[in-house]
């Protein structure tokens, strides 16, 4: 088939409460027509390893592009599942006292659902953090450093762990700011299939690049609004994806 990209690098169906299953495809560096290609699922969806199974679930997805152009595509390697058991924060800066000496970063800190590629990010904010405790001259003060990387921690958090809660069987508490911001972000991902401006907003924000806020701009806002009036409210942009019986948790 012809080539799907286009002048894009990277076709990225993201999941959705009414479609859970998504997928990572991108364009190799270099001239050879290598891809990669990540597919990805939630509550027990998880895609199959096997080259038939893997490429039903990639035809599952919300949009052909990827499934047609990997059916007659030769594999390089063998797929490989990892799962990831659950988003998890845990509040340092909370505690009264803290070993003198030892600083915990990374995932010890906060572990991120890794379909919206924010781990590392945030391990390298939470680096330059410690570089500037430590361009101070003396060593970091426990409590202090924490309360910096909570800092660092907050929005991608919110950002993460408010969509996993979009999933019913996600468990945790669903407050009015996060039912809305989901309701919101739903608009904004179906808008942004059509609209290379919001995709940009978008990507720039989950990658860190802007904060979240930068979505609530009027003129983001009224794109997506724009957008949402061309299609009944609530209605999902593709059939949900088949559930395999006894894996996708409800």
């Amino acid at each position: 088939d012809a080539d799907p990209f286009g002048d894009d690098l990277a076709i990225i169906p993201v999941a959705t409460p009414a479609h859970p299953r998504g997928a990572f495809f991108y364009r190799l560096p270099g001239e050879d027509n290598r891809v990669e290609l990540s597919l990805t699922g939630v509550l027990g969806d998880h895609p199959p390893t096997d080259p038939e199974g893997f490429l039903a679930y990639a035809r599952s997805l919300p949009v052909p592009d990827i499934h047609r152009a990997i059916r007659d595509a030769e594999p390089i390697d063998d797929a490989v599942m990892f799962k990831y058991p659950a988003s998890v924060r845990r509040h340092y800066e909370r505690l009264s006292r803290f070993p003198g000496g030892f600083l915990v970063m990374g995932d010890a800190v906060c572990s991120f659902n890794p379909v919206y590629g924010q781990g590392m990010t945030v391990a390298a904010l939470e680096a330059l953090a410690l570089r500037e405790g430590l361009r101070r001259g003396a060593l970091p003060n426990p409590r202090q450093f924490f309360t910096e990387v909570a800092a660092v921690v907050d929005a991608p958090w919110d950002f993460a762990a408010g969509a996993d809660l979009g999933y019913r069987g996600v468990e945790g508490h669903r407050t009015p700011k996060i039912r809305l911001a989901n309701a919101y972000v739903n608009r904004l991902h179906h808008a942004a299939t059509h609209d290379a401006e919001l995709t940009a907003a978008f990507i720039r924000a989950a990658g860190l690049i802007d904060a979240p806020e930068a979505l609530m701009r009027p003129g983001t806002v009224l794109r997506v609004l724009r957008h949402s009036l061309r299609r009944p409210a609530g209605a999902p942009a593709a059939a949900p994806a088949p559930a395999r019986s006894g894996e996708l948790s409800r």
